[in-house]
């Protein structure tokens, strides 16, 4: 009878200072993201844009996404030129 009034106390569910829910980061995320799309529906008229090769009429929306995923190539680029760096510094 003792062991079944120990395994009665024992509870193994998280107490409130468990973490539940979604992590900052992914709500952080999830707010630019709607941000951005908010401002490319925004911006969906024409302009006359000029880039490397690429000259034409294109809507303003295009430029932005390509633009934000111009920064996301370029992030992911020098963090991964950081990490080999401090990698072989170390």
């Amino acid at each position: 009878m003792a062991r079944n009034d120990e395994a009665e106390r024992y509870d193994e569910q998280p107490g409130p200072e468990g973490r539940n829910g979604p992590s900052v980061f992914l709500i952080l995320v999830a707010v630019i993201a709607i941000i951005a799309g908010v401002f490319i529906l925004q911006n969906r008229e024409e302009a006359q844009i000029q880039f490397l090769f690429f000259d034409g009429t294109f809507r303003v929306w295009t430029a932005i996404a390509f633009a934000i995923l111009l920064g996301v190539l370029l992030d992911r680029a020098i963090l991964m030129w950081w990490r080999r760096a401090r990698r072989d510094k170390d």
